[in-house]
């Protein structure tokens, strides 16, 4: 009878642990979904990164943000005047790189998760752009390390600012406008007019981006154009993403005579949250990759070729 009992007690008490098991991996499931950001098996090919493991192992040193140049009112205003015209080709101005290469090398000494900076122009975003194993701890932690509700500036895992066709960004929207809020200027066709480039570095390049188009679509697993999956791309699905970026546009900013080419150019997009709510809508800037400047520290339009021409069907 007592050997009954015994048994009896130890298999509750395996029901028990059991049951708190489940309930535990049940939170850790809501959790999960709650934070994650939506990502999916691709067949594209995913590069390495090279993220910090071991926070521990480096003592934190403030980014240091490089210094900002004065914009050129009458160059910006003619950019928005030719942009108004139907069909016109945008007169781009002259861009001067202001992202310091060292500061940057000396971010990711101290630092491995730290591996670039954006930069948008007359705009507070000028952040490090931050990499870890996931999309989960820059969600909720700022580029220190530090629990944070605004989090950081943090590129998909999956990406390479480098290597990868893609480099794909997020950031909170903030009601004090910090972080990714002001991207959502680009959703006012004369404000993007007079802010065509984005400005953004690895730890070894310099690159500049030209903006192309803003989207507020929706940004969830089960969307009919999943951006956030396409990182490195072969010529179908380079045009498929081009093709769905401008086809799903809201403000359009490109050419469609002057367009990327899927075997040169590369992508760079930045996701924020559309209306501050979790409700799966979100205003995302696409932007195609003009060149690299490392070592060079002005874009003239007039002189750098820009993008090569494609037939005008390209786009369907």
């Amino acid at each position: 009878m007592d050997k009954s009992r015994k048994h009896k007690s130890w298999m509750i008490f395996l029901a028990i642990l059991f049951l708190l098991a489940g309930i535990a991996c049940f939170v850790a499931l809501v959790m999960a979904l709650k934070f994650t950001l939506p990502v999916k098996n691709v067949s594209a090919s995913v590069a390495k990164v090279n993220p910090m493991l071991d926070r521990s192992n480096y003592v934190w040193v403030e980014p240091t943000e490089p210094p900002t140049e004065p914009t050129t009112e009458e160059t910006t205003e003619s950019v928005m005047e030719a942009v108004e015209e139907e069909n016109a080709t945008p007169l781009l101005p002259t861009y001067t790189m202001t992202i310091n290469m060292a500061n940057i090398q000396s971010n990711y000494n101290n630092n491995h998760d730290a591996i670039g900076w954006i930069r948008v122009p007359d705009t507070v975003i000028s952040y490090p752009i931050m990499q870890t194993t996931d999309n989960y701890y820059y969600v909720e932690h700022a580029s220190n390390g530090a629990a944070s509700h605004a989090g950081a500036i943090f590129a998909d895992y999956r990406c390479n600012l480098d290597r990868t066709d893609n480099a794909i960004l997020y950031g909170h929207n903030m009601g004090n406008g910090s972080m990714f809020h002001a991207i959502k200027n680009y959703k006012s066709s004369s404000w993007g007019a007079r802010h065509p480039y984005i400005e953004m570095a690895s730890v070894n390049h310099r690159y500049l981006y030209r903006v192309i188009s803003c989207n507020v679509i929706y940004g969830e697993a089960g969307a009919n154009f999943e951006y956030w999956n396409y990182i490195s791309m072969n010529r179908p699905n380079f045009r498929y993403y081009y093709n769905s970026i401008r086809n799903t546009s809201t403000v359009w900013y490109g050419n469609d005579v002057e367009i990327p080419r899927d075997n040169q150019d590369n992508f760079l997009v930045l996701q924020t949250c559309n209306s501050g709510s979790n409700d799966g809508i979100r205003c995302v800037v696409f932007a195609v990759r003009i060149g690299d400047f490392t070592n060079e520290s002005v874009y003239n339009p007039n002189v750098t070729p820009k993008y090569s021409v494609f037939p005008s069907n390209y786009v369907k």
